[in-house]
């Protein structure tokens, strides 16, 4: 079995053929696959399958195992693998997810921009000494800022992170972003992702947070989102109108998973 492993800011994935693994135990495949000390090491598992309303369906797993209904990082990662490898045309494509149907346009260098549609603001609440915003890209996000870059930079994530991911106010789980945006055009956020704990960066959570920074007058667009894995830019307009992500996509490396190995 093939493997590519790729990454968008240093959210990682392992990237599958869907003729490789058609019949295959995929959650019992990510958590193996994304074991980071047994396996080849993942934030997620992603496969591009066919789909009968776009040109290819994301299927995509957290390291848990579990499914997510969106990944903007990993969209564009499986955008780029399509292109490069005849899947898909080299410009544009449309890519069905858990979270509706996604445009991406690619660009030459692999990078792209992604239609993420339009987000849905829910009210706030407050939870474990932080109010959170509620933030829907499709999946669940859970908004926090803080008074000054600094605190988010030291805040204990691994901490609080899994508290709020479980608490009961969000019955199907959500992912958690702690952010800093004194009302310009960049905003500092780090996150904890549902299902895959602290990652070094999130497309969804990067337009989330980028949502409510701006619904809060804590940043205007287009808003620059800084990672622990870099930064991507994100675009809304406010109201209905639907979210843009732009960022990087890269390869890591390729392998092939032999039996219980994996050889790179």
């Amino acid at each position: 079995m093939h493997f590519t492993k790729m990454h968008g800011c240093g959210n990682d994935f392992v990237v599958l053929n869907a003729s490789e693994v058609e019949g295959a135990d995929l959650p019992a495949l990510a958590r193996r696959l994304c074991d980071r000390r047994f396996g080849v090491g993942g934030d997620g598992l992603l496969v591009p399958a066919p789909s009968e309303v776009a040109d290819l369906r994301m299927v995509y797993l957290n390291s848990d195992g579990s499914s997510a209904e969106m990944c903007g990082n990993g969209l564009r990662c499986l955008a780029r693998y399509a292109r490069d490898r005849g899947l898909v045309g080299p410009d544009e494509l449309t890519v069905e997810t858990g979270a509706g149907v996604k445009r991406v346009w690619l660009r030459p260098d692999g990078s792209s921009r992604v239609e993420m549609g339009p987000p849905e603001v829910g009210e706030a609440v407050s939870l474990h000494g932080y109010t959170f915003l509620r933030v829907s890209m499709g999946n669940p996000h859970a908004v926090a800022f803080l008074p000054s870059r600094e605190a988010v930079e030291e805040l204990d994530l691994a901490g609080v992170g899994p508290l709020v991911e479980r608490d009961a106010a969000f019955p199907e789980g959500t992912n958690v972003e702690f952010a800093f945006g004194d009302g310009g055009e960049g905003i500092r956020m780090r996150i904890w992702e549902r299902g895959a704990g602290e990652t070094l960066a999130s497309g969804s959570g990067s337009c989330a947070s980028a949502v409510a920074a701006i619904s809060l007058g804590r940043a205007r667009s287009p808003v620059s989102v800084a990672l622990d894995g870099g930064s991507v830019l994100v675009e809304w307009d406010g109201g209905g109108t639907p979210v843009y992500m732009s960022g990087p996509a890269e390869y890591v490396f390729e392998g092939r998973l032999t039996g219980s190995s994996v050889r790179a």
